[in-house]
């Protein structure tokens, strides 16, 4: 019986097939995919693969760049395996840059791929490239120690934090298309130099760029989106310029519909901060004097911003959906917000707290 077992044993152990695992040595780790339109065929795909180093150094980061047309991303990665000697691993990709014409087409079917595909990571960041992904991935700093480590620090906020830069998901962009009442963006990517340049955002429809913001506008956008501080109001006006350098933001808002009156959406927003870089002195001045300026400024930011959200019909900040949420109609709900939106009047109210104007008296 004894030597049943062990002949059993043998011949189901013998049976197994093996895990298919590859070691590092094995493997190319990609880390940025590029998605452009192709010149013959629909798209041109390009990864940015690492090459492992001994020494780790600034501006020494080594990797390869390989690039092909197809007319499907699956096929494209299939044919660029014929053109490496090692694994291509995409499971460690953490940034997908879409290009500029292809951004102008149905994005919706270009995104769906990676939302699909086995060892995409759905965190991974996504941004648009100006002018086409090739050019952004091709670019390396003299700082990185890594390839593709400056993009990734610049999304994920472990190196720089600029109030200008715009972080976003692929899970959340592709939810947004999905969802009503909640459209897509993407930072975009602009090679300056030698250098990135990311300091405006893309607004999609659903399908393609309707509207690029400006960098003040991106701004505001990112801290009505994300109602982060840390970033600086530039006050202008006859009498008096400073800069706020904010600390702490929050807002509230709710949107109002009257039965015999035009819609509006209320909402209310609180600063704090110190003034600075101020050209005359301030510590003498009335402060209110100096907390109403900013409250005119950052007023008539807001406005000009929602207001041209609305003249496209975009909302990425999510005020239909929050209306669909808080009634109780069902797909009705949808149908009356599409009604309303165009026509919704915007009431900003600001309160501005100076805490120090910056000098030592």
């Amino acid at each position: 019986m004894r030597k049943l077992c062990v002949v059993l044993l043998a011949a189901i152990i013998l049976s197994l097939s093996g895990c298919g695992f590859k070691d590092i040595d094995k493997r190319f780790l990609v880390v940025a995919i590029g998605v452009d339109k192709g010149e013959h065929k629909k798209y041109n795909v390009t990864l940015k693969l690492i090459i492992p180093t001994v020494v780790v150094s600034p501006g020494q980061s080594n990797f390869q760049l390989i690039s092909y047309e197809a007319d499907s991303i699956s096929e494209a990665i299939e044919l660029m395996r014929s053109d490496v000697d090692k694994y291509l691993d995409m499971g460690h990709a953490k940034i997908t840059v879409i290009g500029e014409s292809l951004a102008q087409e149905n994005i919706s079917k270009n995104i769906d791929w990676f939302v699909r595909r086995r060892g995409i990571q759905r965190i991974e960041y996504v941004a648009l490239g100006q002018p086409t992904a090739k050019e952004i991935l091709s670019l390396t700093q003299k700082s990185e120690r890594l390839a593709g480590n400056s993009l990734i620090l610049s999304f994920g906020h472990e190196g720089t934090e600029s109030s200008f830069i715009t972080t976003e998901y692929l899970y959340d962009f592709y939810e947004r298309i999905l969802e009503r009442g909640k459209d897509p963006f993407m930072p975009i990517i602009k090679v300056r130099g030698d250098t990135y340049e990311i300091n405006r955002v893309a607004l999609f429809d659903k399908e393609k760029v309707k509207l690029i913001l400006e960098p003040n506008e991106t701004r505001i956008f990112k801290h009505l989106l994300t109602k982060k501080p840390g970033f600086e109001l530039q006050v202008e006006e006859e009498n008096m310029q400073y800069s706020l350098s904010v600390q702490q933001l929050n807002y509230r808002y709710k949107i109002v519909t009257p039965e015999e009156e035009r819609p509006y959406l209320q909402l209310d927003m609180k600063l704090k901060g110190i003034a600075e870089e101020s050209e005359d002195i301030q510590f003498r001045e009335n402060w209110s004097q100096i907390e109403e300026a900013a409250e005119r400024t950052m007023k008539r930011s807001i406005l000009q911003l929602l207001t041209k959200l609305k003249e496209h019909q975009l909302d990425p900040l999510g005020f239909g959906l929050r209306y669909i949420a808080t009634r109780h109609e069902g797909h009705q709900d949808w149908i009356n917000w599409t009604k309303i939106y165009p026509k919704l009047e915007f009431r900003v109210n600001v309160k501005v707290t100076l805490e120090g104007t910056g000098e030592i008296k």
